[in-house]
């Protein structure tokens, strides 16, 4: 970990060194993380100063996902909470039953329904909700990404050897060097043109592994306004908690 003074604030940051990266990207998770992106030949003390340079834009950034993580609180799993899912709002209503009928959360209006055994303490009763909850994200993210996968494969020319919903906290997706693709579970939080965006991105990498311009072009060819969608992503990703 390392860290850079500015004013009366400190910045602490991690190092993650990329072969194939040429410049600095300095990013901030909605965790408030810095990660800094480097090439390997360059110095501690070159990344040092690039930090340096943007720090006021740091620490502008950092404010605004705390300022998120008021509006969203930590979940406690009650009723009346807010839940995302395919880019909409939905309220958690807590169903307490003497006999659980089902195991699955259950989509009503606009509400998500999770029947909890009545009986079990109050901190059981959260462990189970939100262990319903991932389970439940999880399997709706596998069904939806493997059907805008096969919606954009034909037309990329392209085909996945597998893809994966993973539990990843710094990125949306990646493509390994053997074509099978990961997901971020959370991505089926995301309305269905940024789920587009995260599939249609890995399955570009399909046939360019790096962000050249080709690349940028490739994307565009499917999705002319990826860059909204980008934007859409940096701004609600501090929302996407459970």
């Amino acid at each position: 970990m390392e860290l850079v003074q500015y004013g009366q604030q400190q910045i602490t940051y991690t190092i993650e060194r990329r072969k194939r990266a040429k410049t600095v990207a300095i990013t901030v998770t909605p965790d408030s993380e810095v990660v800094v992106l480097a090439p390997h030949h360059m110095t501690i003390q070159a990344i040092k100063e690039m930090v340096q340079k943007k720090a006021r834009w740091i620490i502008e950034k950092k404010k605004y996902f705390l300022s998120l993580v008021e509006k969203f609180p930590v979940k406690e799993y009650v009723s009346g909470e807010q839940l995302l899912f395919l880019g909409r709002t939905y309220r958690l209503k807590v169903v307490e039953e003497t006999c659980i009928d089902t195991e699955k959360p259950q989509i009503i209006g606009r509400r998500i329904y999770i029947a909890v055994n009545k009986y079990l303490e109050t901190k059981e009763k959260q462990e189970i909700i939100r262990e319903k909850l991932v389970k439940w994200y999880f399997s709706s993210a596998r069904e939806k990404i493997e059907q805008r996968v096969n919606r954009h494969k034909k037309q990329l020319g392209v085909y996945p050897t597998g893809i994966i919903i993973k539990d990843q906290k710094k990125r949306w997706g990646s493509c390994s060097k053997n074509g099978t693709l990961r997901f971020n579970w959370k991505t089926v939080m995301a309305p269905i043109s940024v789920i587009d965006y995260v599939v249609v991105h890995e399955m570009c990498h399909l046939k360019i592994k790096n962000h050249s311009p080709s690349y940028w072009k490739l994307l565009a060819s499917v999705l002319l306004n990826y860059r909204k969608q980008i934007d859409w992503l940096k701004n609600n990703a501090a929302s996407f908690k459970l």
